[in-house]
C-alpha cells in the first residue's frame, strides 16, 4: 500500500477517535451527577460560593462572603420590590401590560430563549387579551422563566431606586447596585458612534478598550441611558439599527459577564431565609411574592413534600447561580444559595445539568446532606439575618 494512503487511513482513524472523544465528553456532561457538585466545590474553591441553612443553622458553607456575579438570580431584588408595591397598591397586580411595550426591551437570541418560551406559554394558557398580559404574569415571567425583557420593563415600571432601596433595607451588605444588565449589552454600539470614521470592527476594537478601562458607575449610568431609548423604541428602529447579531461577540459576552451584579451567598441565604420563614415581610408583601417567586408549588409532586418552595437561578457562559428554598411537610426549612464563575464550557454544562439533582438529594437525603457537606466548612452556627 502506497504510503499517502498510509497517511490518509492513519488521519482518519485519528479523526473519528477525537470526535468520537468529544462526543463522550459531551454526553458525560449532559448528565446529571448530584456528587458532581459538591466534588466541584470541594476541588475548586477559588470558582464557587455556597451557603447553605438548616432550620436556621449553617450547616456547610464555602467562601460565603466572597460577592460573585448574580446573572438572573439578582432578579429576586426585582421581585420583592413588585410585591411590596403591589401590595401597596402603588402597582396592581391585575393591570394590562401590553406585549409590544415589553418587546422594546427583548434583544433576540440573546436570553437563552426564555422570552419567546414565556410568551408561547402565556398564549398557551391564553393569558394573553387584546395583546396584553396582567402586570403580576409579567413579573411570574420575570421569575420563573427568567424573561429580561420582562425584568427591564419592571425596572421602569418599579424604579430602580426604590428596588436597590432593597438592598440596604434587607442588610444586604456586599450586593452591588442594579442597572439595567440587558440595556448595557448595547453600550458597545454607542460607544462605537464615537468613531464614524472608522470600519466596525476598528471601532468595535477602541469600544472593547473603553470598556475594559470604564468605571462601574459610568457604566451603569450608561446602560440607563441606553434602557432609556429602549423604552421609548416602540417600533424597533433603535435595536434596528444597533444590529447587536452583527457586532456581538465572545470577547463582549465575557466582559459583560464580569461586570453583572455582584453579591455573596451569605447575603443570599440571609435573604432566602426571610422568604422562607413568612414572618419578615408583611403578610399582603409575602403574599404577593409567593405568587411570584413560588411557582415550584404548582408541581403535584412538589406540593406532596413541600408546605411551599421557591427557587431562582441564573447563567451566562461562564456562570452559574441558584437561590433555592423549601419547607417540608415536617416544617424543616432548608435555604441553598450557591453561585459558580469562571467556568469552562465543560464544567459549566455538568454544573448546569447535575444542579437540580444535587438540590433535590439536599433535600430528600439525610445522608447526602452530610456527605456534600463534609466537602465544605461544616462547623454549625446561626444564621444570621
Amino acid at each position: 500500500m502506497k504510503k499517502w494512503m498510509w497517511i490518509v487511513i492513519i488521519v482518519v482513524v485519528l479523526i473519528i477517535g477525537i470526535a468520537g472523544w468529544i462526543i463522550g465528553i459531551l454526553v458525560w456532561a449532559g448528565k446529571p451527577n448530584a456528587d458532581y457538585v459538591w466534588e466541584f466545590v470541594k476541588k475548586h474553591p477559588e470558582q464557587a460560593s455556597v451557603t447553605l441553612v438548616s432550620n436556621g443553622v449553617i450547616v456547610a458553607q464555602t467562601e460565603p462572603d466572597r460577592p460573585m456575579p448574580l446573572a438572573s438570580t439578582v432578579k429576586i431584588i426585582v421581585a420583592i420590590e413588585y410585591a411590596k408595591q403591589a401590595a401597596a397598591g402603588t402597582v396592581k397586580p391585575d393591570e394590562p401590560v401590553l406585549l409590544q411595550k415589553l418587546e422594546s426591551y427583548y434583544l433576540p437570541d440573546l436570553d437563552g430563549g426564555a422570552h419567546p418560551s414565556w410568551l408561547s406559554d402565556m398564549e398557551r394558557r391564553q393569558r394573553v387579551s387584546e395583546g396584553a398580559v396582567t402586570l403580576e404574569e409579567v413579573a411570574k415571567g420575570m421569575i420563573m422563566f427568567s424573561s429580561n425583557a420582562n425584568t427591564e420593563y419592571l425596572m421602569d415600571k418599579l424604579g430602580l431606586v426604590n428596588i436597590n432601596r432593597n438592598i440596604g433595607e434587607l442588610g444586604m451588605k456586599s450586593h452591588e447596585p442594579l442597572y439595567p444588565f440587558v440595556s448595557s449589552l448595547l453600550i458597545p454600539y454607542e460607544l462605537m458612534q464615537t468613531y464614524p470614521g472608522l470600519e466596525q470592527k476598528d471601532a468595535l476594537a477602541k469600544a472593547i478598550t473603553e470598556l475594559t478601562d470604564m468605571p462601574m458607575e459610568v457604566f451603569r449610568v450608561k446602560a440607563a441611558d441606553i434602557h432609556e431609548k429602549l423604552r421609548q423604541d416602540d417600533d424597533g428602529a433603535y435595536k434596528r439599527q444597533a444590529n447587536i447579531k452583527d457586532w456581538y461577540n465572545e470577547k463582549l459576552d465575557r466582559m459583560n459577564s464580569d461586570k453583572l451584579i455582584a453579591a455573596s451567598t451569605a447575603d443570599y441565604a440571609s435573604l432566602l431565609a426571610k422568604m422562607n420563614g413568612k414572618t419578615y415581610f408583611a403578610p399582603a408583601v409575602q403574599q404577593n411574592l409567593d405568587i411570584i417567586m413560588e411557582g415550584l408549588m404548582e408541581s403535584p409532586a412538589n406540593r406532596s413534600m413541600f408546605e411551599h418552595a421557591g427557587r431562582k437561578g441564573g447563567s451566562t457562559a461562564f456562570v452559574l447561580t441558584d437561590a433555592m428554598y423549601a419547607t417540608d411537610k415536617e416544617g424543616n426549612r432548608t435555604e441553598l444559595a450557591i453561585f459558580f464563575n469562571n467556568l469552562d464550557e465543560i464544567q459549566a454544562m455538568k454544573l448546569g445539568a447535575s444542579l437540580n439533582a444535587f438540590e433535590v438529594e439536599l433535600l430528600r437525603n439525610t445522608d447526602f446532606r452530610v456527605k456534600a457537606a463534609a466537602g465544605m466548612d461544616s462547623r454549625q452556627r446561626p444564621l444570621h439575618k
